[in-house]
């Protein structure tokens, strides 16, 4: 089997994650050198996405994963300097608790979600899972009468290149090709048998969102219980949230199929543009009341942000 960019780039990933797992997690002074690796690699391995996002015309990620490379050689130079030069009582190890926090966020937020996305097997998991729950409230509800299809995978971006989930060959363990965005989906039908023209994807899971959340809380020093109970806040939250965003959708799509504005879809404007509104506000109040049940969380994020907040304000 020829080993090719997408074998390599999640490979690197993993193994820049595992670097900052240890760093964070271990008491051995000398792990912390697996710090500054880690950083290298995690950058290394967003940056090698950016041909992508360049092919589909994405000047947002391109930016990001660009930049992301530059990153990470700052962030391994910032750790060996601190951890080479400690003189300060108050940092733990020589390196700020808020920088040591980052590790543990990126590690315990990027690790399950890599294996998730690179898993086919975890990947068809997740994407059923939520998918089966938003069927079940439309019909609960009496919103929609739809029912979950075939299971399909999408071998490339040429139309026609779809198979499915038990006749597609590829390894079901670890994604050894690279597929489109999106490139497992289940259909989702009519009680009729005939498609209302729209595919469960990983991305409608908010799979994303919550293992940011989970990350970021998870790896605060603080109390457990409060950890606990924070995350039972958060998760049920983003997950009914996001059932009633797929479901809205949904409904939208099957009931006003001919709506536009603009030349633009009822759903994509939903989608694209609507949902993803109302998401970023639901996601600052969440922020907000998370951050006064974790005080730590929020000293955390500001010290991260703040050399790019004092980056504008020279500018300015």
């Amino acid at each position: 089997m020829e080993f090719n960019e997408a074998v390599i780039r999640p490979l690197i990933g993993l193994c820049g994650m595992v670097f900052l797992g240890l760093a964070f997690n271990s008491k051995l002074k000398f792990l912390k050198f697996s710090a500054p690796i880690g950083w290298l690699l995690v950058g290394i391995y967003f940056g090698l996405s950016c041909p992508y996002y360049i092919e589909i015309n994405d000047p947002v990620l391109v930016l990001m994963t660009g930049f992301a490379p530059l990153a990470g050689i700052y962030l391994a130079y910032y750790e060996i300097n601190k951890i080479l030069n400690q003189n300060s009582n108050e940092e733990l190890d020589g390196v700020p608790e808020h920088l040591i926090w980052l590790r543990g966020m990126i590690f315990l937020a990027g690790t399950p979600y890599l294996l998730v996305s690179q898993i086919p097997y975890l990947n068809k998991l997740a994407i059923l899972f939520v998918a089966w729950q938003v069927v079940l409230f439309m019909r609960w509800t009496g919103s929609g009468d739809i029912t979950l299809g075939e299971f399909v995978v999408n071998t490339s971006e040429v139309p026609g290149n779809q198979v499915l989930w038990d006749e597609w060959t590829g390894n079901k363990w670890w994604l050894f090709e690279q597929l489109p965005e999106n490139g497992m989906f289940v259909q989702l039908i009519s009680t009729d048998g005939s498609s209302i023209g729209i595919n469960f994807v990983l991305a409608c899971t908010a799979l994303q969102s919550i293992i940011v959340f989970v990350g970021a809380i998870l790896a605060v020093k603080s109390k457990f219980n409060l950890k606990i109970r924070t995350l039972m806040i958060v998760v049920p939250l983003i997950h009914i949230l996001n059932l009633f965003r797929n479901a809205g959708l949904i409904w939208l799509h099957t009931n006003y199929p001919e709506w536009e504005w603009f030349g633009i879809s009822i759903f994509d404007f939903g989608h694209s543009y609507a949902s993803k509104v109302l998401s970023l506000f639901a996601m600052f109040l969440m922020a907000i009341v998370i951050f006064e049940i974790m005080p730590k969380l929020h000293s955390n994020v500001l010290k991260v942000i703040d050399p790019f907040l004092k980056i504008l304000n020279s500018k300015n």
